[in-house]
């Protein structure tokens, strides 16, 4: 596979940016980051992967991340967080993400100051920009580096450049953490978390899915997005019965399911606009 003369500059100037450096990156073990993870380990001078450890992420995301870690012999910190204890988070406010972000990269750097680093590094991409993300604030407050903004690479330049090094996370799909699940202004709680991570682990294994979504709506609702290609092998009788059935089992009083299918930051769509205009104006100046 060859590389277009575009994105082999752009690869250039990743290699670039880590050269020499002693580097953290912020590891979710998702397409970004571990190509992030992927070229500093070859370039820099030293690299350290903290992956968050919380009730947001399920285990089995953590577990791939460590997985990539240790295949790709990178020294690697579990950081363990408790989100809900932070009582600003808790209220769901639609600067939710900022507060997650801030609250994690902080931590971070106290490692990075205890162990001299250089750096810290973010997997945000260029297309993160076009959706409504107050986390990009937390990263320019905390001097956190961007290098996908800063050299305009997009989500599907991420996914060739996998594709190109046969990274295996090449095609592992979106994963945002089961907060993003709740509407805005709605409480997040461990119950609700518990809900939503039962519900979409019993999809995903039931239909043998990999995309998917279970948002949590007030008075116990779930809305179940799929991908609409999968749609008409979900949408039988005894498909619907057995989700009914396991979904009123984990605690859900309604469920219904999405004609629109998944897409990611939908839970946004209730925004407005000109209010996401102006957060984006100010994350990234």
């Amino acid at each position: 596979m060859e590389l277009s003369k575009t994105l082999n500059k752009k690869l250039t100037s990743l290699i670039t940016f880590f050269e020499d450096k002693r580097v953290i990156i912020g590891f979710s073990g998702g397409v970004d980051s571990s190509l992030l993870a992927f070229l500093s380990n070859k370039y820099a001078k030293k690299t350290l992967l903290i992956t968050e450890c919380s009730i947001l992420y399920p285990k089995e995301e953590t577990d791939a991340a460590i997985q990539f870690a240790k295949d790709q012999n990178i020294e690697y910190l579990l950081l363990k967080r408790d989100p809900l204890k932070d009582k600003e988070f808790k209220k769901n406010p639609t600067n939710r993400c900022y507060l997650c972000k801030k609250g994690l990269y902080s931590e971070i750097n106290l490692t990075q100051k205890e162990r001299n680093f250089d750096i810290i590094v973010d997997g945000t991409n260029i297309d993160d920009l076009s959706d409504y993300r107050p986390g990009i604030l937390a990263l320019k407050e905390l001097g956190i580096e961007a290098p996908y903004i800063k050299y305009n690479i997009t989500k599907q330049e991420i996914r060739r450049l996998c594709s190109f090094f046969d990274l295996e996370v090449k095609s592992k799909p979106s994963m945002a953490c089961f907060s993003s699940r709740i509407p805005y202004h709605q409480k997040i709680n461990e119950e609700k978390i518990n809900k939503i991570m039962a519900a979409e682990s019993f999809l995903k294994n039931q239909f043998n899915l990999k995309q998917l979504r279970v948002r949590y709506h007030d008075k116990n609702l779930a809305r179940i997005e799929f991908l609409l290609k999968d749609l008409p092998k979900i949408l039988t009788k005894d498909n619907l019965l057995s989700i009914k059935t396991s979904l009123k089992s984990i605690g859900f009083k309604y469920i219904t399911i999405d004609i629109e299918g998944f897409r990611s930051g939908s839970m946004n769509e209730v925004l407005n606009n000109r209010n996401i205009d102006k957060e984006r104006d100010i994350s990234t100046k």
